[in-house]
């Protein structure tokens, strides 16, 4: 190869890199942005912070790549077109799931976004009274009534997908971590002896864009504080968290759980000696268990325990109408994320917002 080559290829390889940069620091940008105008106002004003950092993390999440989100409030996998890209490979003949699962241990994830593997199940004789046709339903094959599922080692299946999240709390899908992703499915389909009609990237990250920047207008975390006159410890979060019937979530943080084990609220000891920090993660707390009224009624119990008042991140009070009014303002992005079609608490909006 000639210098010229040689040098036209370097060429080439900075203008790639310098592409996958500048979508990255884009999305940063988008997510810093976003986390700027909810901290002045957490539905549109100084009143308690949404405590999201420059990513759009919260300090909980931070270091949670594992996908179980605040206090091990795992997100159900399922694919979804609305926030998957996805790739479908139809296979020549019905493979083992114990021969797929072997073959996709691998896939977890392609930078920040998890990946997902689903199977087909094989066609099976029906019994006599069922061989009429039926109607598929949500998620069904038109032809089998067949559902997509998770992998299981003792069924068979006609087909396999994979997907990746367009969106978290990391941002957008970018294209070093689509091209991971091609790259997976490729050598999956390579093993597979299938052709994988991946699509294209420009689509998939504008896509992935749009996602991001609608997940990005939506999210809050918003807190409340307890002052107290004496520093606290350990052993008065135990005691508070009983009191409040909250449950040891591991590294000295509480929450409140609901029925089926959601996430309502989280309860800590702040970066201050002398303060109590309660935290509502607004997407991933179910509206109907009125989370913020739980937390609130918490925060008066554990104020009145500990002599404390309600303040704000910033340390100024937080009289009763201005709660009633953040309550108001709380019930708007609640509706907001039902019309988006990511009702808070729901399989979709704990994994997008992780």
């Amino acid at each position: 190869m000639s210098s010229l080559e040689i040098s036209l290829a370097l060429l080439a390889g900075a203008a790639i890199l310098a592409v996958v940069a500048y979508n990255v620091w884009i999305a940063r940008l988008r997510r810093t942005a976003a986390s700027a105008k909810a901290s002045a106002d957490p539905v549109d004003r100084g009143e308690p912070s949404l405590s999201l950092d420059a990513t759009g993390q919260s300090q909980h999440e931070a270091s949670d790549p594992g996908g179980l989100g605040q206090f091990g409030q795992r997100a159900p996998v399922a694919l979804d077109e609305l926030v998957d890209c996805i790739v479908e490979l139809e296979l020549a003949s019905a493979q083992s799931g114990e021969r797929l699962l072997l073959l996709t241990r691998s896939l977890r994830r392609a930078g920040s976004k998890p990946l997902c593997v689903e199977g087909l199940p094989a066609i099976r004789p029906r019994p006599d009274s069922e061989s009429e046709p039926h109607p598929a339903g949500a998620g069904e094959d038109a032809d089998t009534g067949a559902a997509w599922q998770a992998l299981a080692g003792a069924e068979h299946y006609r087909a396999v997908r994979v997907g990746v999240l367009l969106a978290n709390r990391s941002g957008a899908l970018n294209a070093m971590e689509f091209s991971e992703f091609v790259a997976a499915v490729q050598s999956l389909a390579d093993q597979l002896s299938v052709l994988a009609d991946t699509p294209d990237m420009g689509a998939v990250l504008a896509r992935a864009r749009e996602l991001d920047e609608v997940c990005a207008n939506l999210d809050a975390q918003i807190g409340v504080a307890i002052d107290c006159p004496e520093p606290l410890g350990v052993s008065d979060l135990a005691r508070l968290a009983t009191v409040c019937q909250c449950v040891e979530r591991g590294n000295n943080r509480h929450a409140r759980l609901g029925p089926s084990g959601e996430v309502v609220f989280s309860l800590a000891l702040a970066d201050s000696p002398n303060r109590l920090q309660l935290l509502l993660d607004v997407p991933r707390a179910p509206g109907a268990l009125d989370p913020w009224q739980q937390m609130i009624d918490c925060a008066r119990i554990c104020a009145q325990q500990l002599g404390g008042n309600l303040v704000d991140d910033a340390g100024r009070p937080l009289p009763d109408a201005q709660l009633t009014r953040i309550g108001e303002q709380l019930q708007m992005r609640y509706a907001s994320l039902e019309d988006a079609g990511f009702p808070a608490g729901s399989a979709l909006a704990l994994r997008l917002f992780n």
